[in-house]
């Protein structure tokens, strides 16, 4: 492909979610290991074009930009650069401590860090983190832990020590229970079970997430367990925080301040509900 006339262009990155190992980290370029070169190609037309082969990376990046400048213009040069620039440099952040989710914002397959999440395509852990409004790759990793630490430093690279502080103190209003045995769930005493509410203690229903929300009370801090699907599977986690703190598993019943009194009917047949009399019902 003839470039003698094209002026010299920038070579375009690729954000590091695409980045494979072995491969180049630049846009159009990649290695021949039949050849041992880099090689540098463009689609013009709907057809792959090949531009030449390097033994520099960077010669092959910057042809490729001139190939793209000359059979696609300018306006799709920028374009692509748009593109890379969501990507970032971490160089020079120092390292930081991964942010644990909280136990109930664990879904199947998921992460245990915050900003991170599994890309089943790739079989890989990718690191994503919004600025300014838009979601920009960090990159994707092998390692869990790995990708947690980088998204930690984009944190504190692009929002500052403050955010990182504030991750840092939501991890620790919650609730590790990954050594504690399951525990049965706690049943709401019938009288404080309001309507659209949970028959089990501890737990509430969170319309905003449509989801059932664990809570426990610890030196006088609501602290979270977490977010479920699942009603029962919310009761057991708050049961098996009320065991890791070591409470006491009774409760208090209305404004009285004496401890609920709960009747089992579970081997009780079905029996007619018994009308009030008239003179008894209130509108």
């Amino acid at each position: 492909m003839n470039l003698r006339d094209v002026p010299p262009q920038l070579p375009i990155p690729r954000s590091g979610r695409h980045i494979k190992e072995g491969a180049s980290k630049y846009t159009g370029v990649s290695f021949d290991k039949q050849k041992n070169k880099w090689t540098a190609q463009i689609t013009i037309d709907g057809k792959q074009r090949r531009i030449a082969y390097y033994d520099n990376e960077e010669e092959a990046a910057v042809d490729y930009a001139r190939a793209a400048f000359k059979y696609k213009g300018q306006e799709a040069l920028d374009k692509v650069r748009a593109q890379s620039s969501l990507a970032f440099d971490l160089t020079d952040v120092p390292l930081q401590s991964p942010n644990p989710k909280s136990h109930g914002r664990i879904g199947r397959g998921g992460s245990k860090y915050v900003g991170i999440s599994c890309d089943k395509r790739d079989n890989k852990w990718q690191s994503q983190i919004m600025i300014d409004g838009e979601k920009r790759s960090i990159g994707c990793y092998d390692n869990e832990e790995e990708a947690a630490v980088d998204y930690a430093r984009a944190v504190f690279k692009y929002r500052g020590q403050e955010a990182i502080d504030k991750l840092r103190a939501q991890s620790s209003l919650a609730i590790d229970l990954t050594d504690i045995p399951l525990q049965s769930p706690i049943p709401e005493s019938r009288g404080l079970i309001g309507r659209g509410g949970s028959k089990y203690t501890g737990v509430t229903f969170d319309k905003r997430t449509n989801k059932w929300h664990a809570q426990i009370s610890i030196d006088g801090k609501r602290r979270r367990i977490g977010y479920y699907d699942n009603e029962e599977e919310a009761a057991v986690e708050y049961a098996r925080g009320v065991y890791k703190k070591g409470q006491t598993w009774q409760r208090k019943g209305s404004n009285m301040g004496l401890t609920a009194s709960f009747i089992h009917l579970k081997d009780v047949p079905p029996q007619q509900p018994i009308p009030k009399s008239a003179g008894r019902m209130k509108d």
